[in-house]
C-alpha cells in the first residue's frame, strides 16, 4: 500500500528537524521524497550541514565503514575513491546530497535548540531557539519533532586536563591555527580516532608521547582503490552497484557474531579475528614483545569496537613515537607524569576521549507530556522504543537514540530503518486524521526487556564498557543483534501499540478556546496539569 501524504483536510503536519547531519538530513530528504512533505524546517547549530563529518577534521579522519555503506541506498555514489575514504570525501557527499534535493533551502544554521516542551492543551511542541551569532531568540510551534543530533556531538574533556598550559584541544575540535610541525605532542587515547590521529602525524613532529592504558583489538582494514574499471562497473552496468552494495552489507551483518559471548554460533567468528588480530599485531612487531604487550587487549574481544587500521601499529616502531601505558598522576603546567614512568614536558596535547552522549538531553531541554523532564526521568536507564520513540513524548522521534546505537555496522543503514519507521508513522497520523501519537509505556517496557534478556549475552554487559552500564549492571544504549534484525523488528508500525488522539478532538477544543478566550484556556490548564505546570507552559505562549 503506498503512503498517505495529506490529512483528508489536505494540509500536512509542521515538523521540525533537529539536527544537520547524516540523521537529519536523511530525515528532510525522505519527508520531501516520500510524503511530498514541505512543511517542516532543519535547525543546525553549525555553518554547515555535516554533523560529526563536519566537526571532525583531525588528521587521518576517515570512514571506519565501507563507504558504499556510508552513503544512503537511495542517492548511491558512484565515484567514492577507495572502499574507505577521507572526511573529506565523505563529507562532500553528503553536501552534494543534500543540493541535489534541495534541502539547503529549508535549513536554519548556526541555530541552537534551547529547548523543547509539549504543550498540553494545543497538542504541539514549543520550541525555544537562539541564533548563537547574533543573540537573537525566538520560538516555533511544531506538530512533529524529529530529533537527530546523534551522540557523537559533544567531546568529553576529563576534568584533569584542563590545568594543562599549552595548546590542547579535542580531536573533534582540532585546531588547524596551530601548526603541530617540530613540535612535541601528546596524544591521550588509543580507541578509534586516536588509531587515525597518532599515524596521521607521527612524521610531521618532533616527538609524539601517546598515553593510552586500554589498546583495541585491530584487524588489517585492506582500504582497496576503486579504479576507473570499479566505477564504470558501479555506474552503467545493471545491478552490479546493487549487488556489490547488498554483499558489503550481508558481510558487515554477519559480524555482530562477535559481540556475543562464546558461544556455538559465535565461536568460528571470534576465533578468526583473535588469531587475525594477533598475528596483524606480531607482523608490524615481532622484534619487540615488551611494545606488543602493552598493544595486546586485555579484556574480551568485541568488548569495545574492534578497528580497522594498516598504519597503527607500524607508528610505534618510528623512534620519536612512545606508548605510556601506566596511569597519568598529575598534569602540571605543560608537563604529564605518568604513575611509573617520567616526568614529559609537551608543546600540544590532543584529547581522543570519545564524547558525551548523555549531554545531548540537559536538564530543561527536552519535556515531555505532564510536564515531565524525560531525561531526568530516564535517570541511568534511557526507555525508548527501539531508540526511536519516547513514552510521555507524542509525536516525538528520536534518529540514533538510547538502545539503538550499533558497533558492526555503518550509522547509516540503521538511521534509514529509523527514518524509514517515522515515514510511516507520519502517514499513518494522516491517514487516520490524528493529532497525536505516543508510545504506550508498556509497549516500551517490553521492548527494554527484551533488550535486556539479549544483550545480556554480549560482551557489551561486561566491566569493559562501564559508561554504557547502570547500576543494575544493565547496557542502555547499544542494540543486540544485527541491523537484519533491526529492520525485521521496526518494518511495521503496530498502531495498537501506541496512545492516539484524533484531529476531531482538537478541533473542539480549539472552538472552545476562541469561544472562552485566552483566560478560561489557562484556566483549563491548570486544572488539567496543576498551577506550575501551566505556568510553566504559559511562558512558552507569546501572546
Amino acid at each position: 500500500m503506498g503512503l498517505t501524504k495529506t490529512y483528508p483536510d489536505e494540509t500536512t503536519p509542521t515538523v521540525a528537524v533537529i539536527g544537520a547531519g547524516i540523521s537529519g538530513l536523511c530525515a528532510a530528504i525522505q519527508l520531501q521524497r516520500q510524503l511530498q512533505l514541505t512543511t517542516y524546517t532543519v535547525y543546525e547549530l553549525e555553518a554547515e550541514i555535516g554533523g560529526t563529518w563536519h566537526s571532525n577534521t583531525y588528521p587521518g579522519c576517515q570512514s571506519d565503514a565501507p563507504s558504499h555503506l556510508y552513503s544512503y541506498s537511495f542517492a548511491p555514489n558512484f565515484d567514492f575513491s577507495k572502499k574507505f575514504v577521507k572526511q573529506s570525501e565523505v563529507l562532500a557527499y553528503f553536501r552534494s546530497t543534500a543540493k541535489i534535493f534541495n534541502i539547503y533551502d529549508k535549513i536554519r544554521f548556526k541555530t541552537r535548540i534551547m529547548s523543547m516542551q509539549w504543550h498540553e492543551t494545543r497538542r504541539k511542541w514549543i520550541l525555544r531557539w537562539v541564533k548563537h551569532e547574533t543573540g537573537e531568540e525566538g520560538q516555533d510551534e511544531v506538530d512533529v519533532v524529529i530529533h537527530g543530533t546523534g551522540v557523537l556531538r559533544l567531546p568529553k574533556v576529563p576534568k584533569e586536563f584542563e590545568a594543562f598550559e599549552g595548546d590542547i584541544w579535542h580531536s573533534a575540535r582540532w585546531n588547524h591555527s596551530v601548526d603541530i610541525t617540530g613540535k612535541r605532542v601528546g596524544v591521550v587515547g588509543i580507541g578509534a580516532s586516536g588509531a587515525q590521529i597518532i599515524p596521521a602525524i607521527a612524521d610531521q613532529v618532533q616527538s609524539l608521547d601517546v598515553y593510552g592504558r586500554s589498546p583495541c583489538y585491530i584487524t588489517p582494514q585492506l582500504n582497496r582503490t576503486y579504479n576507473w574499471v570499479w566505477r564504470f562497473l558501479f555506474r552503467y552496468v545493471p545491478l552490479f552497484y546493487a549487488f556489490y552494495r547488498a554483499l558489503s552489507f550481508c558481510y558487515v551483518d554477519s559480524t555482530f557474531l562477535l559481540y556475543y559471548k562464546l558461544a556455538w554460533y559465535s565461536a568460528f567468528h571470534r576465533a578468526v579475528v583473535y588469531f587475525v588480530t594477533w598475528w596483524h599485531r606480531f607482523r608490524h612487531l615481532p622484534n619487540d614483545p615488551k611494545l606488543r604487550q602493552q598493544l595486546t587487549p586485555a579484556y574480551e574481544l568485541a568488548s569495545r569496537r574492534i578497528i580497522l587500521s594498516d598504519t597503527f601499529f607500524p607508528a610505534f616502531k618510528k623512534p620519536n613515537v612512545h606508548l605510556h601505558s601506566d596511569p597519568i598522576e598529575a598534569v602540571e603546567g605543560n608537563k604529564i607524569k605518568t604513575r611509573d614512568g617520567p616526568e614529559k614536558e609537551l608543546d600540544v596535547l590532543i584529547l581522543a576521549t570519545g564524547f558525551d552522549w548523555i549531554g545531548n538531553f540537559p536538564v530543561g531541554y527536552f519535556t515531555g507530556r505532564n510536564g515531565i523532564d524525560i531525561p531526568v526521568a530516564w535517570g541511568e536507564s534511557p526507555t525508548t522504543y527501539y531508540g526511536t520513540t519516547v513514552p510521555l513524548a507524542p509525536n516525538f522521534f528520536l534518529i540514533w537514540g538510547p538502545n539503538s546505537g550499533i558497533a558492526h555496522h555503518a550509522l547509516t543503514t540503521v538511521i534509514e530503518l529509523q527514518v524509514s519507521y517515522v515515514i510511516r508513522a507520519l502517514s499513518h497520523m494522516m491517514k487516520n486524521n490524528l493529532q497525536s501519537m505516543e508510545i504506550k509505556q508498556s509497549a516500551a517496557e517490553d521492548f527494554l526487556r527484551l533488550l535486556d534478556r539479549r544483550i545480556e549475552r554480549t560482551e557489551f554487559t561486561t566491566t569493559v564498557m562501564p559508561k554504557f552500564l547502570n547500576s543494575k549492571g544493565q547496557c542502555r544504549g547499544f542494540w543486540f543483534g544485527s541491523v537484519t534484525e533491526f529492520w525485521l523488528r521496526t518494518r511495521k508500525l503496530h498502531p495498537e501499540l501506541y496512545d492516539v488522539v484524533e484531529r476531531t478532538e482538537r478541533s473542539k477544543e480549539d472552538v472552545l478556546a476562541k469561544e472562552l478566550g485566552k483566560k478560561a484556556n489557562e484556566k483549563q490548564y491548570m486544572h488539567l496539569n496543576g498551577d506550575s505546570a501551566a505556568a510553566s507552559d504559559d511562558n512558552l505562549i507569546e501572546s
